[in-house]
């Protein structure tokens, strides 16, 4: 019962259609009109109603990988859509509701909907996929679950931000404080939270972020219920304090669609049992300081929450599958941001306790172990610099950004007979890092450089895009902390009309260690997630209204 989806490329004409007729009424529109402030009667009371359309095309630039295509455990994924296939054809909207009351108190609501007309939900899988009686991703009657097709089809919309605010003073502070479902971050990190403070603070939307170029943070964000305050106490100490009500998972691709690497989620529902969730408990504090001396801000945090993302475990009875988030993990970080010589420096080392470990999928995690993969004491760091150039030969002006990250296994402390790695799991007594098992140490590199060219044809400015991004060292010990080998890149190309149309063309590609394994029932290893065969080119339009 594996599936794969055709793409009906006639079908996509309509949704092409309406979008060339919507972006061709906006371009006509007075360029000044970016947002639509909403008059009110009501002294000292301000509305405001802030709109934006996103459009992405996207094809499949590479031929199948036989090993990927013929794994059964990700043969769905990559039996999809052929080489220069149609892989997305999407509209995004989202709307942007603030209100504000003598500038003091308020509200905020965001929403998003989006749908895809690549997509159906009718398809089967390879044939020839290897170890498909051991896969556990199928689908009943050949047919992706209505989680499934609401993620990566819809149409569908769902409540992003919805918390109301008001600051108040007391004494020489003033405090800020946020009542609903919003997202917080707090850290120095650049490029994901994997090995930062804000690890697991906020859950993300990786459907969004990995198939929509151009979706912000604040769309691939997925707000929680909380409480949040931020005080400032004097004008070098500040205080900011978490407490969450509500807890939600990390929404990754399901097994089956084009960016799927295995079923974690909602999706696959064949010999699947609930999953062990989270809690709705995190509780968090932080304190920033800025003495004159350092010129810059250091920050001590505490957290205590449940992760957001799961691990697949199997359980001893029946051998079906579950997965499992955990909990109460504890997280002490301090953080460092300054300006050296004009470039922005940020700086973090956190420690983890009963942080969940690279777990054995293949073991069974019963009521002795508490359902639970194994957990542990990890470190965690990260440094990075953002810095600005001027005028060159090349451009008019660019920015480089870069982001090292770094972890290392403190000690095991639960659960040590599924941790999968070398000294703890027998099979990984030979060439552990191929086989997946997890490393003493991971470290990673991240690059951004973007060059601009202003005013090329009136109204017209350019950028290039550039990105970079390789774990070189070690697979993480932490669950979900990267494996070695894997390889980002991308190249684009964004033309900003009017400060207000943007265009975008890019290309992305990527890279991770496999090989053939004649020991394995699906005849290959693969490092993380499926995507060596899965460079695409992609077409974004975005507009604000």
């Amino acid at each position: 019962m594996k599936i794969t989806r055709s793409i009906a490329l006639l079908s996509q004409r309509p949704l092409i259609i309406m979008l060339l007729g919507f972006i061709s009424v906006l371009i006509l529109l007075p360029q000044a009109s970016y947002a639509m402030p909403i008059s009110t009667e009501v002294p000292d009371l301000q509305v405001s109603w802030n709109n934006s359309l996103r459009y992405n095309w996207g094809m499949r630039m590479q031929e199948r990988n036989p090993l990927i295509a013929n794994n059964a455990l990700y043969d769905q994924g990559d039996a999809l859509v052929n080489r220069y296939g149609t892989i997305t054809n999407r509209l995004d909207w989202l709307s942007e509701l603030d209100l504000s009351f003598h500038e003091r108190y308020g509200l905020r609501v965001t929403a998003a909907a989006w749908y895809d007309a690549a997509y159906d939900p009718h398809s089967h899988s390879n044939p020839n996929a290897l170890g498909a009686g051991a896969a556990p991703v199928s689908y009943l009657n050949g047919e992706f679950t209505s989680a499934v097709q609401r993620y990566a089809n819809g149409p569908y919309a769902e409540l992003l931000d919805a918390f109301v605010f008001g600051s108040f003073e007391i004494g020489p502070a003033v405090s800020n404080v946020k009542l609903g479902r919003h997202a917080l971050v707090w850290g120095e990190s650049l490029f994901g939270s994997a090995h930062a403070v804000s690890y697991s603070q906020v859950p993300s939307d990786g459907i969004k972020a990995i198939s929509n170029p151009g979706a912000s943070a604040k769309e691939t964000a997925l707000p929680l219920n909380q409480l949040s305050l931020l005080s400032q106490i004097n004008p070098t100490v500040s205080l900011v304090a978490q407490l969450g009500f509500e807890w939600r998972p990390n929404r990754l691709p399901e097994g089956g669609t084009y960016f799927g690497a295995d079923g974690v989620n909602e999706g696959p529902n064949v010999n699947r049992l609930a999953a062990l969730e989270g809690g709705g408990g995190d509780l968090g504090l932080g304190l920033n300081w800025r003495p004159v001396w350092l010129d810059g801000m250091l920050g001590i945090y505490g957290r205590h929450f449940d992760d957001k993302g799961g691990w697949l475990a199997q359980v001893a009875d029946g051998g079906q599958t579950r997965a499992v988030y955990a909990r109460d993990i504890g997280l002490l970080g301090v953080t460092l941001s300054k300006n050296i010589g004009g470039t922005s420096v940020g700086a973090e080392l956190s420690h983890r306790s009963n942080d969940p470990l690279v777990s054995d999928s293949a073991a069974s995690a019963g009521a002795a172990n508490g359902y639970a993969g194994a957990r542990g004491d990890t470190w965690h760091g990260l440094i990075n610099s953002v810095t600005s150039f001027g005028s060159s030969p090349v451009c008019q002006s660019s920015v480089l950004s870069a982001e090292f990250t770094w972890s290392r296994l403190d000690r095991v402390t639960h659960n040590p007979e599924l941790y999968r790695a070398q000294g703890y799991l027998p099979a990984c007594d030979s060439d552990p890092t191929l086989r997946g098992c997890a490393d003493k140490e991971f470290m990673s590199l991240a690059l951004s450089f973007v060059p601009t060219w202003l005013q090329v044809y009136p109204g017209v400015d350019l950028e290039m895009p550039l990105f970079f991004a390789k774990n070189f060292k070690g697979n993480a010990p932490s669950n979900g902390g990267g494996n070695e080998g894997v390889t980002t890149f991308k190249i684009g190309l964004t033309a900003k009309v009017y400060a207000r149309h943007q265009f975008d063309l890019a290309y992305t590609g990527y890279d991770q260690k496999i090989e053939p394994a004649a020991d394995s029932i699906f005849g290959s290893r693969i490092l993380g997630a499926p995507y060596k065969d899965k460079g695409w080119l992609s077409f974004t339009y975005q507009v604000a209204f």
